[in-house]
């Protein structure tokens, strides 16, 4: 190897000064189309993490979760209105209705934004199932239009049935397939920012080392002081090198934020709330159905335990007061709530997330209300507090911390949209500005050197 470098040094000491000069006016050319590459794959690549984080993956995600609660928020609504006779409760017929529109508009919504494969099973499946379960209710609906309570009991089984092993799961299939891209994406868009900036870092090095290199060699071999083309060369390069460098560096930042700050708080938020519609749909399934009370009351609070569960010893009151006053959620507090407040990073989104704290612990005292009337013989009475929409009835609690849930789960939407658009500002434009620049630098490197090239023409 010595050998090798003492030749090739040999060789360079035997080249006259054109000869250099050119072979430098080369390297140049080289290095500045070795640059344009790395650092539009490097940022073509940034580019694809961005969409696919923040306009394929998250978007389905949401869908996913969005058709989970109105899925859930329909099967609430129809306990809630097979709890009375016909007519005595229209606040829950319109809500179903409501629900089932968005359910259909977010259907819609999964299947022209289908990315991946695993998303085409799941969608099918409920867009099938959806129909057989609505068949089922309006079936329920008519035998409580006939005053048969059995029928009404039996046939809203059949579809709960589909409603607990078709449909929800189906939506949590369409979750988990975009899930999963967007971990992988994520991942290998981590280890790609490191492998994609170091290309760039090292030909914008090499390219600046060049210049450099050219001007020394003027100054010694031909007494130049300064050469403006080539003085004007490595500024642009140099600037160049710091734009896109941070360029790159603010996008992998901002799809941070996106992802780990504002999305993972987003997919707990929305988690939880489609638990809380499908615990509020047990809710009322333990007063309807009182051969399965029992089960349908398990039910509940194991998904009250997912949401939010405090230890021994605490109340809902005192763990609110506690994380009001900032101390921190670990032995307080688990479930999504609590996964809310360890990912706290945006302004507002503290105060969010105790009102849903509270709200929600508001709505859960009110069920230990409604249980004790059922225990002790008050079943229209407790009927009446879990289908009330006045302030001290379940609905309205519920209510209440739907609206709590949104306010903290739009904070985090905001901030995801806009670190989403900032990364694509980010890396914006610089299919066209590299060529710019790496042009610029060749011409300017040509121009400086062909005056001294031409002092050695005949």
């Amino acid at each position: 190897m010595t050998n090798i470098i003492a030749v090739s040094s040999k060789a360079i000491t035997k080249l006259t000064t054109p000869q250099l000069l050119k072979g430098g006016l080369y390297l140049t050319w080289g290095t500045s189309l070795l640059l344009l590459i790395a650092t539009i794959m490097g940022v073509q690549g940034q580019r694809y993490s961005i969409k696919t984080v923040g306009k394929d993956a998250v978007p389905s995600i949401m869908t996913a979760q969005r058709i989970k609660d109105a899925l859930a928020g329909m099967d609430a609504n129809a306990v809630n209105e097979l709890l009375v006779k016909p007519g005595q409760n229209p606040s829950a017929v319109k809500d179903y209705e409501e629900r089932r529109q968005k359910l259909a508009d977010r259907l819609v919504a999964a299947a022209e934004n289908i990315t991946y494969n695993d998303e085409r099973q799941p969608i099918q499946t409920l867009q099938l199932a959806q129909g057989e379960y609505i068949a089922k209710i309006q079936r329920a609906r008519d035998f409580n239009e006939r005053g048969d309570a059995n029928g009404v009991v039996v046939t809203y089984r059949e579809a709960a049935e589909i409603m607990d092993k078709t449909l929800l799961p189906a939506a949590d299939a369409l979750d988990k397939a975009n899930s999963t891209q967007l971990e992988q994406v994520y991942a290998a868009q981590q280890l790609a920012t490191g492998r994609s900036l170091f290309p760039v870092v090292i030909f914008g090095l090499f390219l600046i080392g060049v210049l450099v290199k050219i001007q020394v060699f003027l100054y010694y071999r031909m007494r130049r002081i300064l050469n403006p083309m080539l003085l004007a060369a490595t500024a642009i390069a140099l600037i160049f090198l710091g734009y896109t460098t941070q360029a790159l560096l603010s996008a992998s930042y901002h799809l941070k934020v996106a992802k780990k700050d504002a999305f993972e708080s987003m997919h707990a938020l929305r988690q939880m709330r489609a638990f809380a519609y499908s615990m509020n749909a047990d809710e009322s399934r333990y007063l309807l159905d009182k051969a399965l009370a029992a089960k349908h009351e398990q039910a509940f609070f194991e998904k009250t335990a997912k949401i939010a569960q405090v230890p021994n010893g605490q109340t809902f009151e005192t763990v609110v007061a506690a994380l009001a006053q900032g101390q921190k959620v670990d032995g307080l507090l688990t479930g999504y709530i609590a996964d809310e407040f360890k990912n706290i990073t945006f302004p507002g989104e503290q105060e969010a997330a105790v009102a849903t704290l509270k709200t929600f612990g508001i709505y859960f005292n009110i069920d230990k209300q409604i249980r004790q009337l059922e225990q002790s013989g008050k079943h229209e009475s407790a009927i009446a507090l879990c289908v009330g929409t006045n302030p001290g009835q379940s609905n309205w609690a519920f209510t209440e911390f739907l609206k709590a849930n949104n306010q903290a789960f739009d904070i985090n939407q905001k901030a995801f949209d806009e670190a989403v658009n900032q990364g694509f500002k980010d890396v914006d434009g610089f299919e066209i500005s590299t060529p710019v620049v790496a042009v610029l630098v060749g011409l300017l490197t040509f121009f400086g050197l062909r005056s001294r090239l031409k002092e050695y023409e005949l």
